[in-house]
């Protein structure tokens, strides 16, 4: 496992860093309390943040530092595909494919061995999450959605129509550039925030296979199943934007939950599809009300 300090700014404390997986190298940032005893960090749970497709970790960086002023220590890897992360030799088969690799790699981690996180999930990152609740509930405590993706079978294939085929794949005449910044704008991004649309574009540039890989087994995944299987002491957090293409679903989650018995808090957020970037200090209020509260 290594490790490099990001450049002195913004970033503070939040570290880059590797961890070696039998199918590859996992990079993902990390950052430590910075307001916060000893005595004080043994006794919180780490947070383990997934982003959605086909973003990075790079998109929770300010939530990362809001917490961690807050006494938290955050994890936040890049997807298989993605960012920094290594490419799948081959088609992962379904979602446990991902959801495996990340506990058998992170769970060894001394601070997720005591007793598990709380894991905050963005869209794809939050499919991942039910299913790691759903099958690990030791190592998830609590999960939050940003996005939740329940569906039934007829509406995910509806969703493989758009969210499937690589769209950006590379051409010789660079055409796909321009689409993945086209792309950006539709799914939400201000045309006139240069910075989150240069950093999206690259990040989904890169990952114009991954981005396949990783729906090919989303749209097979019954994250209402999930949360039906998933430990009825882990409390769920969902919230959704209303311009977020999971609007239309969000009360899904809701009715499900509410048929299960379970506690779920739900909430509107802002930010469209890059919530976490865009409106991540109402992501961070309604994540400390309802998981760290008392």
């Amino acid at each position: 496992m290594t490790s490099t300090t990001l450049p002195k700014g913004d970033d503070g404390a939040l570290k880059a860093a590797y961890v070696d997986t039998p199918e590859g190298q996992i990079h993902y940032y990390h950052i430590s309390p910075t307001s916060a005893t000893s005595e004080d960090v043994s006794s919180r749970l780490p947070i383990f943040l997934l982003h959605m497709s086909a973003s990075s970790s790079r998109c929770f960086h300010s939530l990362m530092r809001s917490l961690a002023a807050l006494g938290y220590s955050c994890y936040a890897p890049d997807m298989p595909g993605f960012g920094s992360s290594f490419d799948p030799a081959y088609d992962p088969p379904a979602i446990a494919w991902y959801t495996d690799l990340y506990y058998n790699t992170f769970s060894k981690f001394p601070e997720f061995q005591k007793r598990g996180c709380h894991l905050i999930g963005h869209h794809s990152g939050g499919t991942l999450g039910s299913d790691l609740a759903a099958r690990y509930p030791d190592f998830v405590q609590s999960l939050t959605f940003v996005g939740p993706g329940v569906m039934d079978a007829a509406a995910r294939k509806e969703m493989s129509k758009t969210f499937l085929d690589p769209f950006n794949r590379p051409v010789p005449s660079g055409e796909h550039l321009i689409k993945t910044w086209d792309y950006l704008i539709w799914e939400g991004i201000p045309k006139t925030n240069l910075d989150l649309l240069q950093r999206e574009a690259l990040d989904h540039i890169r990952a114009w296979k991954g981005r396949s890989q990783i729906y090919a087994c989303i749209w097979e995944h019954d994250v209402g199943d999930s949360i039906t299987k998933m430990n009825p002491s882990c409390k769920i957090l969902a919230l959704c934007a209303k311009d977020d293409v999971l609007w239309k679903y969000f009360d899904n989650i809701k009715a499900l939950t509410k048929s299960l018995g379970r506690d779920a808090v739900c909430r509107e957020i802002k930010g469209s599809n890059f919530s976490p970037d865009l409106d991540s200090e109402t992501i961070f209020e309604y994540f400390v009300e309802t998981m760290l509260k008392n």
